[in-house]
């Protein structure tokens, strides 16, 4: 009996004095998880989800503002039928708007999506929407008029 005794006080777990009970419960959460798995989890999805905003942000802005597009001339004819939607998916065809949709947000807060008027227009692709919006409002389209001769 004493070797059956002594092999059950074997396998039960020994109590552990209330000093490292508290150590442990410090260190870990009710569920057992340590305290600082949720805190690092959080700052993880905040930097992926910080990440992904910032490069949509950036693509956006470099679209609005033409950064890193080549300089060259376009030519746009938009007749008297082009709806906003036809003349930002002509700007898109030629390469001068990425984001059509983008464009027509722009044109209209901008106010000048209900000027855009019919013509041919010579355009850059360098322009940025505050630029190709103005050349396409109908009320800006002049003929350039010659330098003077000094």
């Amino acid at each position: 009996m004493d070797e059956n005794a002594e092999h059950q006080n074997q396998s039960l777990p020994q109590e552990q004095p209330p000093e490292v009970q508290e150590a442990k419960k410090e260190k870990t959460g009710r569920t057992g998880v340590s305290k600082y798995v949720p805190a690092i989890v959080w700052l993880t999805t905040v930097f992926f989800v910080g990440m992904v905003i910032g490069n949509f942000l950036w693509l956006v802005t470099a679209d609005v503002l033409a950064f890193g597009r080549e300089d060259r001339a376009v030519e746009i004819t938009i007749e008297s039928t082009d709806t906003l939607k036809d003349i930002s998916n002509k700007l898109a065809q030629e390469g001068l708007v990425s984001y059509p949709g983008l464009f027509r947000l722009f044109a209209r807060v901008s106010g000048t999506a209900e000027r855009f008027g019919p013509g041919t227009y010579q355009l850059n692709a360098k322009y940025d929407y505050p630029a190709l919006a103005k050349v396409l409002a109908k009320r800006t389209v002049r003929t350039a008029a010659p330098l003077p001769h000094f």
